[in-house]
């Protein structure tokens, strides 16, 4: 498994692996849908607001992302960043998983 950040070529898998996943939560609708493509080019034109990889098989087919995103605290003592979210194909997520800490 390789992630790497996601290059401006990128951008299509992404979008693909995004809608996967959304379609997998049925959960949102086609305004939230909008509005996630609206941020997601804003992640991707401002460094400053966080990063998006891809997930990568050993045969080098994307099978996953990730989105980590940027803020800033007084309590931590200025910017951090977190993972915001994370997809993995269901067909590859048992190759990942560690069976002695997981269902």
């Amino acid at each position: 498994m390789k992630v790497i950040p996601i290059q401006s070529d990128d951008k299509p898998v992404l979008l693909t692996l995004m809608e996967e996943s959304y379609r997998e939560d049925n959960a949102a609708t086609a305004e939230e849908w909008d509005r996630t493509l609206t941020a997601i080019n804003t992640l991707l034109d401002d460094p400053q607001a966080g990063e998006a990889y891809l997930i990568f098989d050993d045969t080098s087919q994307p099978i996953g992302y990730m989105i980590m995103c940027r803020g800033f605290s007084l309590d931590y003592g200025g910017y951090f960043t977190w993972i915001e979210e994370t997809y993995l194909r269901k067909s590859d997520q048992k190759r990942f998983r560690d069976e002695r800490f997981s269902p």
